[in-house]
């Protein structure tokens, strides 16, 4: 009988060291959730860009072509070519609306560049920003443009 009282003892204290070495079991209680982190915020399109490039491709000789985002409207100007657009963003959606009458051609016709940019941001439907916000891409059935903040 001593013999089983010894064996008995040995797997008692065998079964208490194993459950030391264990690590504790990870608890299930609510106040332990991760938070989730903010979303960083969306750069806005207000202020002036330079046209950078068309379908991915940079514009020839750099781009004299200025847009300026402002109180919901937009102008693109190309020396004295220019066009004008109301404008809405929602984070990264956009919508342009032509504005009648703000279209002005000085005796010259815009330049194959100036038509592509004009028509891909009247069909532009989101807007992706790079470079911490100093970049933006305008993207739609239309094609896309990058601008670079001025």
């Amino acid at each position: 009988m001593s013999r089983f009282m010894t064996i008995c003892a040995l797997l008692l204290v065998a079964a208490c060291g194993r459950q030391e070495n264990e690590s504790p079991a990870a608890s299930n209680e609510v106040g332990q959730t991760p938070r989730a982190e903010p979303a960083p915020a969306t750069p806005m399109l207000e202020g002036a860009w330079r046209l950078a490039k068309i379908d991915g491709t940079p514009v020839e000789g750099g781009s004299s072509a200025v847009a300026t985002f402002e109180n919901g409207r937009l102008r693109v100007a190309a020396g004295c070519n220019g066009r004008g657009w109301t404008f809405t963003q929602k984070r990264n959606i956009v919508s342009f609306a032509g504005l009648a009458g703000a279209s002005s051609n000085c005796g010259s016709l815009p330049t194959v560049d100036q038509e592509r940019a004009f028509h891909a941001i009247d069909r532009a439907t989101i807007a992706l920003f790079d470079q911490e916000g100093r970049e933006a891409t305008l993207s739609g059935d239309g094609g896309n443009i990058t601008l670079s903040r001025r």
